[in-house]
């Protein structure tokens, strides 16, 4: 502990609350949350356990609500960014402030971490993505593709993401220089790209306004399928080998082939679904805005369980151990066992959660529209 203490402070920085400067470059560690959902393929899976009950070990401000991104975690510290187009961070043991920059006007999605480097999407600005040296405290470069609410995926040494008005780039990381870019075909209306991007091997996964599932080569940005769900997809997809699971906002839920993108099943929810689905084992979890949290069979789609947690679920979960923890905007917290929904444990976080959890480090961080980042623990 006293070893874990230094290396904490270590990484404060001279310039207070005004500037963001580490000491050192940030070291990846097996259970960092890195990015939106911990991977590309959004599996939002800690390796670590984290049993139920939980109590919060910090709480702190930071200043305006969030989007519909994550904390992330990186070498014991949380990064969030808010709406006001602050990039915090804090250590991820004691809740002590390292420090804080402005960036732009609005960030919507999460940083990405990648080294001694935050990429940070920002919407209603100038400058659409900026990425940021975290050793020396400067911006290495700012550019502009349009307004961004979505969390860019790092795969393969380049940022894919699309943007409010229907176009996706793939760009360098090291310079932000346009590798390439897909229109949405016939887009007359502009319709947008909420959806944050996953990927795999090859294909990179996301949904957009015009109800469409898309999936591109990761390589050429060639469109290698498409399915329309009917509904606008505001969801980002789960990818699982072979699988891409997906909802919208008719409260579809879809399993799609992630070669062909051809339906493996469908099901229908009582709610738009919003949020992010989550594996666990052969359980695939997803809420929806009527507040149903739902478990349903990866294979064929049959519905496993299904629990009313009495207030809209707008994004996903995280799941530690043998729990999955789903936040509401009624300001509660659930733990729920992923083989059967039931409840193992709740709290009032005090504020409406918009948010999807991170699980790192012997902590659960909760965001919340009272401008609060919470860390839970175990209670031992």
């Amino acid at each position: 502990m006293r070893q874990r203490l230094i290396v904490i402070a270590g990484l404060l920085f001279a310039a207070g609350c005004t500037g963001l400067r580490m000491e050192r470059t940030l070291r990846a560690r097996p259970d960092d949350w890195p990015t939106f959902a911990r991977t590309t393929g959004h599996s939002a899976t800690s390796p670590g356990a984290l049993s139920p009950p939980l109590a919060r070990a910090w709480s702190e401000d930071i200043a305006a609500g969030t989007g519909n991104g994550s904390p992330v975690v990186v070498d014991s510290v949380v990064f969030v960014g808010n709406l006001r187009g602050d990039l915090y961070a804090f250590s991820a043991s004691t809740g002590k402030q390292i420090g804080s920059i402005g960036l732009g006007d609005a960030i919507q999605g999460s940083p990405v971490i990648d080294g001694s480097v935050a990429y940070v999407a920002l919407s209603n600005s100038r400058v659409s993505i900026t990425a940021f040296d975290l050793f020396n405290g400067r911006a290495l470069w700012r550019k502009s593709y349009g307004d961004v609410e979505v969390t860019p995926c790092l795969f393969r040494d380049r940022l894919y993401f699309g943007n409010t008005a229907g176009t996706f780039f793939c760009i360098e990381k090291a310079t932000g220089d346009v590798r390439w870019k897909f229109e949405i075909p016939d887009n007359r209306t502009f319709k947008g790209i909420r959806s944050s991007p996953a990927a795999d091997s090859a294909t990179i996964v996301f949904g957009a306004d015009d109800g469409t599932v898309y999936g591109l080569d990761a390589d050429s940005g060639t469109v290698s399928w498409t399915f329309g769900t009917g509904a606008p997809v505001l969801a980002s997809p789960l990818i699982v080998p072979g699988r891409v699971f997906v909802g919208n906002r008719h409260g579809e839920f879809f399993a799609l082939d992630i070669l062909t993108g051809r339906p493996v099943w469908k099901a229908r929810t009582a709610g738009s679904i919003y949020a992010n689905a989550v594996p666990a084992g052969s359980v695939i979890i997803v809420g929806n805005l009527s507040g149903e949290a739902l478990g349903f069979s990866r294979s064929d789609g049959t519905l496993l369980w299904h629990t009313d947690l009495g207030g809209p679920i707008n994004a996903g979960g995280a799941v530690a151990g043998r729990t999955v923890y789903i936040g509401t905007m009624k300001k509660q917290v659930f733990g729920l066992d992923p083989d059967n929904g039931a409840i193992l444990w709740k709290t009032d976080a005090g504020g409406r959660i918009r948010t999807s959890p991170a699980a790192a480090f012997g902590r659960l961080f909760v965001t919340t529209d009272e401008h609060d980042l919470i860390a839970f623990r175990e209670v031992k």
